[in-house]
C-alpha cells in the first residue's frame, strides 16, 4: 500500500502540481530588488525614474542621456531585474547612445501584483517608448529597443505596435503561445512534453487574468523595423529563434551562440557581443557620429555581424581511445519525461495484470502491508543493487578493466552512480545499461504475479520507474550501429561513439 501511495503521489506531483507550482510562480515571480549596484560606474549623471503605465502602474527605471541623438530600451528577462542588462547598458552608453533601463511590471522596484506575456506589460514598453521619444536629447528617428527572453518577446510586440521604435534587437526571445511551437517530432514529444507544455500554458493563462499577447509567429510578418535575433545554445532556444527570424521581414539578422546558454551570449563573447549591438544600431538608427548626423543605411546592415569574433572551427574531439565521432545523449528534460512516463506505464502493465489474477488476494494482502522499516530498508538496497548490476555488465559482458569503473555518490542526485571510462561495444553497453531495469523491475514484477505477491509485484514496478534514466539511455543509443564502440559519457546521459562513424539522422525520430 505504501509503494502504491508513493507511485500515486509521484503521478499527480510531476504531472498535475508540478506544472501548477511552475505556472503561478511565473506570474509571481520573487522581486529581486536593485541594491548592489548602479550606472554610477561608467555613467555617473544617470536618472533615477518612474513611468506611468496605461493602467497606472508606477514602473522604476534608470535613464542615461544621450550623447549622439539616439537611445536604446532596455528590457531584462523574467524573475530579474534592470541590473540583468547592466552589460548592455554599459557598451552602448560608452558608444553615446542613452540608455532606458525599467524594471518590468512586478519586478524589482516597479509595482504589479502579476506579471505575463501579455498586452498590459507590452503597454508598459510602449510608454517607455512614449518617454524617449519626448526627450530634448532624443531624435525621433534614434530609438531602438533590446530585449533579453521575455524581454525581448515585448520588445517585439511593441516594435510591431509602433513606428516610434526604429530597430529591434533580442536575445533568447520566448513564445507565448502553442502557436510559437514547432509541430511536436517522435512519440515522446507527441505523448508527454507536447500536452504538459500546452498544460502549462492554460495554466499561465488561469493565474494572470489579462489580455495575452497573440503568438509571436503572427505579429512578426508585420514589423517593419531592422531586426537582429540572437539565440544561445543548440536546443529549442536556437530553434524557437530561428522560427521567429524566419517569420520577420528584411532587413534581419540572425547571430547564433551555440557555446553559450539561455541570455548568457554577452558572457561567452564579451567584447563581439556589445561590438554587434552598437554596429547594429549604429547602421539602423539615426544618430550623431563625429559631430555629425548619420542616417540609417540599411545597405550596409549585414556588416554588423563582420564585428564578432568568428566562431573557430572546433577540433574534432579526441579521447585517449580515439576520435569521438559523435555523442549519443538525451537531454535531461526528455530523460526526465522518459522517467515519469514510466510511472503510469507500469503501474498500469503489472497492477492491472495483477487485479486480474489475484483480485481477490489483493484485497487481503493490502490489508497487512510490510512495516516501514523494512520497505525503507530495502528500497535502499535495491538502489546499490542497481549500481552494482552496472558494473556487473561492464566488467563481466563488456569486458572492462576493473580499474575502469569507478563508483560514486552524486549529492546533485542524492544516489549512488557507476561509471566505466574503458570503451565497450555498443551491444555490451546496452546489456550493462539494462540489467538493473530487467533484473530488479521486470523480473520481480513478472514472478510477483506468477505467485501472487502484491508486494513483489510493487517492487518490480518501483524498481522499473528507477531505472527511467536507463531507458532514456537506450532510446538516445538505439540509432548507434551495431559495430560501433562506445565510451560512456562521463557528464550526460548517453554515451559518446568513437571511430569515424556518421552520427544518424534523427528526422524520423
Amino acid at each position: 500500500m505504501l509503494l502504491a501511495k508513493i507511485l500515486v503521489f509521484a503521478i499527480v506531483y510531476f504531472i498535475i502540481i508540478r506544472p501548477i507550482y511552475a505556472a503561478y510562480g511565473f506570474t509571481r515571480p520573487p522581486r529581486l530588488r536593485v541594491t548592489y549596484r548602479t550606472p554610477v560606474d561608467f555613467a555617473p549623471e544617470y536618472e533615477n525614474i518612474t513611468l506611468t503605465s496605461a493602467d497606472n502602474t508606477r514602473l522604476s527605471a534608470w535613464y542615461i542621456p544621450s550623447t549622439n541623438g539616439a537611445a536604446i530600451l532596455l528590457l531584462h528577462g523574467h524573475s530579474g531585474n534592470r541590473l540583468g542588462a547592466m552589460y548592455h547598458a554599459e557598451k552602448l552608453a560608452s558608444a553615446g547612445y542613452g540608455v532606458l533601463m525599467p524594471d518590468l511590471r512586478r519586478h524589482g522596484s516597479s509595482e504589479g501584483k502579476v506579471f505575463g506575456r501579455g498586452e498590459a506589460e507590452r503597454d508598459d514598453v510602449l510608454t517607455a517608448v512614449s518617454y524617449l521619444s519626448k526627450r530634448p536629447d532624443i531624435n525621433p528617428g534614434g530609438i531602438g529597443i533590446f530585449g533579453i527572453s521575455v524581454g525581448g518577446t515585448l520588445a517585439l510586440h511593441a516594435a510591431a505596435a509602433t513606428v516610434a521604435i526604429r530597430a529591434v534587437a533580442v536575445d533568447g526571445p520566448s513564445l507565448t503561445a502553442m502557436a510559437d511551437l514547432p509541430a511536436p517530432q517522435g512519440w515522446l514529444n507527441r505523448l508527454v512534453n507536447w500536452p504538459l507544455q500546452a498544460y502549462y500554458m492554460a495554466l499561465l493563462q488561469r493565474f494572470y487574468r489579462k489580455r495575452p499577447l497573440p503568438p509571436n509567429l503572427t505579429i512578426l510578418p508585420h514589423l517593419s523595423q531592422p531586426s537582429l535575433f540572437i539565440a544561445t545554445g543548440e536546443g529549442m532556444e536556437a530553434q524557437l529563434t530561428r522560427r521567429f527570424y524566419d517569420a520577420a521581414p528584411d532587413p534581419k539578422l540572425l547571430w547564433l551562440i551555440p557555446e553559450s546558454s539561455h541570455g548568457q551570449g554577452w558572457h561567452a563573447r564579451p567584447d563581439a557581443y556589445g561590438q554587434v549591438l552598437v554596429s547594429f544600431f549604429d547602421h539602423t538608427l539615426m544618430h550623431k557620429a563625429d559631430g555629425d548626423w548619420s542616417m540609417p543605411d540599411l545597405s550596409t546592415i549585414a556588416t554588423t555581424l563582420e564585428t564578432a569574433v568568428p566562431t573557430p572551427t572546433p577540433a574534432p574531439a579526441v579521447s585517449e581511445y580515439g576520435k569521438i565521432a559523435y555523442d549519443a545523449t538525451i537531454p535531461p528534460g526528455q530523460a526526465n519525461a522518459v522517467a515519469m512516463l514510466l510511472l503510469p506505464l507500469s503501474f498500469i502493465l503489472f497492477g492491472g495484470a495483477f487485479w486480474l489474477v489475484w483480485r481477490d488476494e489483493m484485497t487481503r494482502q493490502l490489508s497487512s502491508p510490510p512495516s516501514l522499516l523494512k520497505a525503507l530498508l530495502l528500497f535502499v538496497l535495491a538502489i546499490l543493487v542497481h549500481e552494482l548490476l552496472h558494473i556487473f555488465g561492464f566488467l563481466v559482458v563488456g569486458r572492462a578493466p576493473r580499474t575502469a569503473v569507478k563508483v560514486g555518490f552524486s549529492w546533485k542526485m542524492m544516489a549512488p552512480y557507476a561509471h566505466c571510462s574503458a570503451p565497450l561495444s555498443v551491444n555490451a553497453y546496452r546489456v550493462a545499461i539494462a540489467l538493473p531495469g530487467l533484473m530488479l523491475g521486470l523480473l520481480p514484477g513478472i514472478v510477483g504475479i506468477a505467485i501472487g505477491s502484491l508486494w513483489w509485484t510493487l517492487f518490480g514496478v518501483l524498481m522499473l520507474i528507477a531505472a527511467g534514466g536507463d531507458l532514456a539511455v537506450l532510446l538516445a543509443v538505439r540509432r548507434v550501429p551495431r559495430r560501433a564502440r562506445v565510451l560512456d559519457h562521463p557528464t550526460e546521459a548517453g554515451c559518446q561513439v568513437l571511430g569515424e562513424e556518421d552520427e544518424p539522422s534523427t528526422a524520423n525520430q
